[in-house]
C-alpha cells in the first residue's frame, strides 16, 4: 500500500507496519474459519491485515487504533465494506471489549509491542468472552506465553494464559516483514480459550502468588511464599511440594493448589 510512504511510523506507539498482503493473509489463515465470528483487530495501521480479515468475510470486524493520522485510510475501508467494518479511534487499553461487540469473538492482531503484554493480561480478566486469539508478539514475549515448567521463559504470562487456554506458537518472523524493521524477531501464537479453566482457583489469589514468587524467580519457593503467608513451609508440606523448588519448577496445578490453600 502506498500509504506507507506518507505515514511515518511513530516509535512511541511501537508502530511497525506489515505491508505484504501475502504475510497478513497467512496470519489471518491461522485463525481458521471466521465467517461466524465477530473479529477485533488492535492497531490496524495501514490496513493490510484489515483487508486480509475482511476478505474472509467475518460477521463484523472492529478495529481499534490510537493514531488519528490513520483515520482517513480506515474511513475509506469503512465505506468500501459498509456494515462489515467499524473503526474506533481510541487506546485499546481503555476499552472493555465486552461493551463494543457481541460474541462469539476472535482477536486477530499485530499487537503494538509496547502494550502487548498489558493487553493480554487485561483480556485474561474476562477471557471466557473470547473464542480465540491469533496474535503477533515480540518473539521473547511469545516464548514466555507458551513456555512450560523447568524452562527459563516460564513465568507469570505462561501460567495465567495457560490456565484458561491451549496455546501454540505458529510461526516466527524476521524483522524484514515490517516497516520500519524492528530490532527483534516476532512470533504468531494461537490462544484457544477453553470452556472451563484447567483447575478451579481464585484467579486474583493465583495472580498474587505467581507475581510475588516470580518477582524473585531465583529464590526458593518457601522464601517468597512467606511474604504472603508465614506458614509457607507447612503449606508446601501439606501439598507435597518440595520447599527447595524455585517458581519455574512448579506446575500450573501446584500454583493453583497453593493459591487455594492460603
Amino acid at each position: 500500500m502506498n500509504d506507507n510512504n506518507i505515514i511515518n511510523p511513530k516509535k512511541e506507539l511501537s508502530q511497525c507496519f506489515i505491508s505484504s498482503t501475502k504475510i497478513t493473509d497467512q496470519i489471518v489463515s491461522y485463525a481458521g474459519n471466521i465467517s461466524d465470528f465477530s473479529i477485533i483487530e488492535i492497531g490496524p495501521g495501514l490496513g493490510t491485515m484489515t483487508y486480509s480479515i475482511l476478505k474472509k468475510n467475518p460477521k463484523k470486524l472492529i478495529a481499534i487504533e490510537k493514531d488519528s493520522r490513520l483515520l482517513s485510510i480506515h474511513n475509506k475501508i469503512v465505506k468500501e465494506f459498509q456494515g462489515k467494518y467499524e473503526f474506533i479511534l481510541s487506546d485499546a487499553l481503555d476499552i472493555n471489549l465486552q461493551n463494543i461487540v457481541e460474541p462469539p469473538v476472535k482477536i486477530i492482531a499485530n499487537l503494538p509491542y509496547n502494550i502487548a503484554t498489558l493487553l493480554l493480561i487485561k483480556w485474561i480478566n474476562y477471557i471466557n468472552f473470547f473464542h480465540s486469539f491469533t496474535l503477533m508478539f515480540q518473539k521473547e514475549v511469545a516464548d514466555r506465553i507458551v513456555a512450560q515448567p523447568n524452562n527459563k521463559n516460564y513465568g507469570t504470562l505462561s501460567i495465567l494464559t495457560q490456565l484458561f487456554a491451549d496455546v501454540h506458537k505458529i510461526q516466527d518472523f524476521g524483522p524484514e516483514i515490517f516497516s520500519p524493521q524492528p530490532k527483534v524477531f516476532s512470533s504468531v501464537i494461537n490462544i484457544l480459550v477453553l470452556p472451563q479453566p484447567k483447575f478451579n482457583v481464585n484467579y486474583q489469589k493465583l495472580r498474587q502468588v505467581v507475581q510475588i514468587t516470580f518477582n524473585q524467580r531465583r529464590k526458593m519457593i518457601r522464601s517468597t511464599l512467606k511474604k504472603i503467608n508465614s506458614n509457607a513451609d507447612e503449606i508446601l508440606q501439606s501439598l507435597n511440594i518440595p520447599n527447595n523448588l524455585r517458581p519455574e519448577n512448579l506446575s500450573i496445578k501446584q500454583f493453583c493448589d497453593i493459591a487455594n490453600y492460603i
